[in-house]
């Protein structure tokens, strides 16, 4: 155990303690980095930039530590805690670091990107902070832009709405701060560019992810995507929703217990096929309008509005429910989007032809460097390390924790709950100390409000709802008497300070226990459960924590084991805290390990795809600079017909154009095939074959032949060009690019994909089995 830190214990973890020598130095050379000038100050910084001895794990210099000290509290008039020193060394010798709420994570994260600006080997390549959204990215470049002045080192932030022309130019800075997304988007606009110059370039050096577990672990897999405009109407999904809007829940369809099917019976399917003229939906012919029905039944019956979306001026907003806000420009695949755009009787839009994919994992692993920080990094150290080699690592608070988190309380019905929650909340507001209660719903968080509000308590609701308004709802969340209702604290990137704001108050409120957080409900993930508790108790600040669970929270009736949900529904009453406890752990436990499995089983099917796209970019790049040109054999009579004609730089810009468009056409329609051998493979394992290795397989075959293809296409269609259509773009020659582009990330669909489906269908089989035999 060291002075100010502890390792944690994941593969090729060192403990922090080695570093924190290097901490106690740098307090030794503070007044002589005191007396440095602003420009002197700059010239230390990259004086002292190099790495320290081998046995301090590659840790930055003690005079580079004291240099960065002194420019943050020269710039910003803070001067950073040991902790906050160690942290930042933490980053620079490559791990993923946990701090707890409050400890000053924006500022450990500008201190680690000033030393990766100057350090050799880093310097220059493009240091990213990137954060969760574009309002930290903003508020954080801002904040921290005066210590990279000081330090003559130039920053720069990047969000949805900044145009290429500067993202171009602030991707060129030493630090730049950007949502991951916008990066990822970026990088998939690049790979589709025509030419060097309409390229934006972000250089991938060195990543510090703000928020790591959450954009490492929860959005690894999510894939961004670049998509382009078809010449094809959206589909009409109108049909489909009113065929289904007048079905009758048992008659004509069936929930499974988890909720997370739903089909036609036959009486349903016999109705339909009527209201349609008899036809027969099994037909072929008739495979889309059956699909676009189940997804509408889908649409109806499991996704709930307030709770899954929102519908805000016209549109359909997805939630993003481990952070409790909007999940801008996200979307649900497979049309399950355009079938609740149906349902809520708004424009319904198209995601158009899918040119391009990137996961925020791969994104990621293209850094030369990765690091993050969060407060809940310990919980996902074993995640990081399998899936980023990365080792994780704990700094400890600055002062000793004074939160009381007391011992959480199940009851075995909704309503009880709700009664235990509004008296625990009443009777502190009564006291006049601030209250925060965490919810799980947008329509959660309204309801409780609207209770509250019958008992006399005033509150202010923060949720996707109103998130424009987080930073002043969350800065009077600390005030004497306060009662802030919340979907989720993750992410939200402001402290809760007692007092207020300022914390004009804070002696008062501090006197009468500080914040109290009452949870009503367990999340899905315990580091979500802790990043709530972690509001109260900042910086050695008292406050409490009380948990309020029922049995009945959709957290324990889809997760929890048949044979746990049975013994609640016999012996509930008569089961103690202890055990009622043990089933909510159990369910939660179970909940992390679908979603770890998960991860890992979409990473093994990306990981095909990943080295597929990989080796096909390596190919156009080398085409679009004109290193190879592999048509040129290909179509050697043609081209030097027109080479005749024409001038050779006029048919060599022909050529490139035509295999890039080739070559990009035919990587949308492979990828189009995995989609569709992906949505199918969940059926290989009632086969008893693996499902990731037919996969690969059929990855790989389909794969083999995708360059011959591809160069033969082109080939033929310059075979076809004549003369007088040489020096003309490549839409005379009908070869259409999509005459607008989008982005989106694509959301994890709230049912599963059909192989989680599939998998749940097997485990319920398998727990009835080992009920049985037992």
């Amino acid at each position: 155990m060291g002075w100010l830190s502890r390792a944690i214990g994941t593969p090729g973890s060192a403990s922090l303690a080695r570093l924190e020598p290097v901490v106690r130095e740098a307090a030794e050379h503070e007044a002589w980095a005191h007396a440095l000038g602003d420009e002197a100050l700059a010239a230390a910084a990259r004086a002292h930039a190099f790495v320290g001895p081998a046995d301090r794990r590659g840790a930055p210099q003690a005079h580079l530590l004291a240099v960065l000290r002194v420019a943050a509290e020269r710039a910003l008039g803070q001067r950073p805690f040991d902790e906050q020193l160690l942290a930042a060394c933490a980053l620079l010798t490559g791990h993923a670091v946990e701090l707890d709420t409050g400890e000053g994570k924006t500022l450990v994260g500008a201190l680690a990107a000033a030393a990766f600006a100057v350090r050799p080997g880093t310097a220059g390549s493009g240091i990213h902070v990137v954060s969760v959204n574009d309002y930290l990215a903003r508020r954080d470049a801002e904040w921290m832009a005066p210590l990279f002045e000081v330090l003559d080192l130039t920053t720069g932030w990047i969000g949805q709405d900044t145009d290429a022309t500067t993202r171009r130019e602030v991707y060129r800075r030493d630090v730049v701060y950007a949502p991951v997304s916008e990066i990822g988007y970026d990088v998939l606009r690049d790979r589709f560019a025509t030419t060097d110059a309409g390229r934006v370039r972000p250089r991938l050096g060195v990543a510090i992810v703000d928020e790591a577990d959450a954009v490492m672990i929860d959005e690894a897999m999510s894939p961004l995507v670049l998509a382009g405009s078809a010449p094809d109407a959206p589909e009409d999904f109108a049909l489909a929703d009113a065929l289904v809007r007048d079905l009758d829940g048992g008659r004509d369809f069936a929930v499974d217990a988890d909720r997370a099917t739903v089909t036609l019976t036959d009486a349903g399917l016999d109705r339909l096929e009527r209201r349609l003229g008899g036809i027969n939906l099994y037909d072929t012919a008739h495979t889309a309008t059956l699909t676009r029905i189940n997804l509408a039944l889908h649409a109806h019956v499991l996704i709930a509005r307030d709770v899954d979306y929102l519908v805000d001026d016209g549109a359909i907003r997805l939630i993003n429910t481990a952070r409790g806000r909007v999940a801008q420009q996200q979307r649900w695949p497979d049309g399950l989007h355009a079938a609740i755009e149906a349902k809520e009787r708004v424009q319904v839009s198209s995601p158009g032809v899918i040119l391009d994919t990137l996961t925020v994992q791969d994104l990621l692993r293209e850094y030369g460097t990765l690091v993050g920080m969060s407060g809940t990094v310990v919980a996902v150290a074993e995640d990081l390390a399998e899936f980023y080699d990365l080792r994780s690592g704990r700094v400890e608070r600055r002062r000793p924790n004074r939160r009381v988190d007391h011992p959480q309380r199940v009851v075995l019905d909704e309503a009880s709950r709700t009664d235990a929650a509004v008296a625990e909340v009443r009777s502190r507001h009564e006291n006049g100390q601030p209250v925060l209660v965490g919810t799980q719903s947008v329509a959660e968080s309204e309801r409780f409000a609207a209770v509250l509000g019958v008992a006399g308590v005033e509150t202010r609701v923060l949720n996707a709802r109103n998130d424009a308004q987080e930073a002043a709802v969350i800065a009077r969340a600390g005030e004497f008497g306060a009662v802030t209702i919340s979907t989720q604290m993750s992410g939200r990137g402001t402290d809760i300070r007692l007092g207020g704001q300022d914390e004009h108050d804070h002696a008062r409120v501090a006197g009468i226990g500080g914040l109290a957080v009452v949870q009503v409900g367990r999340y899905p993930s315990g580091r979500l459960d802790a990043q709530l508790r972690g509001r109260a108790g900042r910086q050695g600040d008292p406050g409490e924590s009380v948990t309020l669970v029922s049995a009945a929270d959709e957290l324990v009736q889809a997760n929890a084991p048949e044979f746990l949900v049975d013994k609640l529904r016999r012996r509930g009453a008569r089961l103690d805290q202890k055990e009622l406890g043990k089933i909510v752990d159990k369910a939660q436990a179970i909940a992390e390990g679908v979603r770890r499995d998960r991860h890992r089983a979409t990473w093994d099917f990306n990981r095909a795809i990943a080295r597929q796209r990989h080796t096909v970019l390596v190919e156009r790049e080398e085409v679009m600079s004109g290193e190879r040109m592999p048509v040129a054999e290909r179509a050697a009579g043609p081209l030097a017909e027109l080479t005749a004609a024409s001038a050779p730089d006029v048919v060599g810009a022909l050529t490139r154009d035509v295999t890039l468009w080739c070559l990009d056409e035919h990587w949308c329609d492979h990828l189009a095939y995995l989609s569709e051998v992906r949505d199918g493979i969940h059926l290989r394992a009632l086969a008893g074959v693996n499902p990731r290795d037919e996969f690969h397989r059929l990855a790989l075959r389909a794969f083999a032949g995708f360059f011959d293809e591809a160069y033969d296409r082109a080939a033929g269609i310059i075979a076809g060009v004549t003369a007088d259509q040489l020096g003309q773009d490549i839409a005379a020659l009908g070869l259409r690019r999509p005459s607008a582009t989008w982005t989106y990330m694509v959301s994890d669909n709230p049912l599963g994909s059909p192989l989680d489906r599939a998998a749940r269908s097997l485990g319920r089989w398998w727990r009835s089995r080992v009920l049985a035999i037992e």
